[in-house]
């Protein structure tokens, strides 16, 4: 059996998608045309004949319907320039004025993407690596329109983008609260992978809170089986009420493609990332400059911790917040921040994000065989920067 570990596939290019079964034990009312969709606890009633079926497949059909023309295609453009190369027929010849080198023509490279309209105004909510240094963007409406999009604002740290388009009479999905999701909640993804525009599958809820992943410097990803495949980059993912609950963003993959493990970005974080984004173009981040680390069996036995909870401090900016507290050789660990548990450098690392610049922030530390207290005041995280 081949244990390597799978790859991380983002997925800004196209793919194909095989819709998941029916989901064994939900029924829902069929509702008609008018009607407003299915609530959760109607799809996870029994289902005891092929009316049911009929019903969850009516239900399933309602939802793609209300759903997909707030979905869009991305394609993004991007000029790659040419490579200097050095001519070894000018070189034969004693080179020429520009000492023998040649510059290859500048090159078009495209990536296709999906994207959510979350407001009327034009408003589009899609993944960063899907418009990652574009000169141009396009994008195409359900109803086939092409329309060019203006970047707002980008993320790099969360993979969250915003787009402006034309407004007018745009469909919008409406945003839902992530953290009401539970584990084994039926979700539709909607999605262009392989350029398939208006491209539904269904799955559940597989977990909550993934981080450590290194997908993106932020993650507190929603795991999902529903059929994810490159190209569903920035598409959405929906509840039960046809409610957007998360912007699919990658999959777990040795293969490229779908294998049950799709990831996406809770809506409650990526609201709040894209109204920031909206409203000044830029996102800004509490930094305390540490750099940590999980914290082992072997490191908590040798510390005389009394779990592995926490993460160790491995490395301090002296020029950052963190390099005015009082650290030990022997080795420290982060227990809390602002009294909230610490159990992971990712869930940690979110936690700082989170504090305004100039917020006085509470670490409990585990130093010298005993706790104690750090109280920090949270700067601005810089550019280009490792740690938290």
């Amino acid at each position: 059996m081949n244990t390597a570990s799978p790859k991380v596939k983002i997925l800004a290019f196209g793919g194909a998608v095989a819709l998941l079964g029916f989901l064994a034990g939900a029924c829902v009312q069929r509702l008609p045309q008018a009607s407003p969709p299915v609530t959760q606890a109607q799809a996870q009633a029994p289902i005891r004949n092929a009316a049911d079926l009929k019903s969850l497949s009516a239900t399933y059909a309602q939802i793609s319907k209300n759903v997909t023309p707030a979905v869009v295609n991305i394609q993004s453009t991007q000029i790659v320039p040419g490579r200097v190369l050095r001519d070894p027929f000018f070189e034969f010849f004693g080179g020429d004025s520009f000492g023998g080198l040649r510059r290859e023509p500048d090159r078009r490279a495209q990536s296709l993407g999906s994207g959510v309209i979350t407001d009327k105004s034009g408003i589009v909510l899609t993944n960063h690596h899907v418009i990652a240094n574009a000169s141009e963007i396009t994008v195409t409406l359900s109803d086939r329109r092409r329309v060019k999009a203006r970047l707002i604002g980008s993320d790099p740290a969360s993979d969250v983008a915003v787009l402006k388009i034309p407004p007018g009479n745009l469909p919008t999905l409406k945003w839902s609260d992530s953290d009401k999701l539970e584990v084994g909640d039926i979700v539709l993804a909607v999605g262009s992978p392989f350029n398939l525009s208006s491209t539904v599958t269904q799955g559940i809820i597989s977990a909550k809170g993934r981080r450590d992943l290194g997908i993106s410097d932020v993650e507190d990803f929603l795991q999902t089986d529903a059929a994810i495949n490159p190209g569903n980059s920035g598409g959405a993912l929906v509840n039960m009420d046809g409610e957007l609950i998360g912007i699919n963003t990658a999959i777990l993959s040795e293969s490229g493609g779908n294998q049950g493990i799709g990831l996406a970005i809770p809506s409650n974080l990526a609201r709040k990332l894209s109204d920031q984004l909206v409203a000044t173009g830029k996102i800004t981040r509490g930094w305390l400059g540490l750099v940590v680390a999980p914290v082992t069996d072997d490191i908590a036995t040798q510390l005389r911790l009394p779990n592995t909870n926490g993460v160790l401090v491995t490395g301090v900016y002296t020029r950052g917040p963190g390099g005015r507290a009082q650290w030990s050789e022997g080795g420290d660990v982060i227990t809390k921040f602002n009294g909230v548990a610490v159990e992971s450098p990712g869930q940690l690392r979110n936690l700082i994000a989170d504090v305004a610049p100039g917020s006085k922030v509470t670490l409990e530390v585990w130093q010298n065989g005993k706790a104690s207290n750090f109280e920090l005041q949270a700067g601005s995280r810089p550019a280009r920067v490792q740690g938290i």
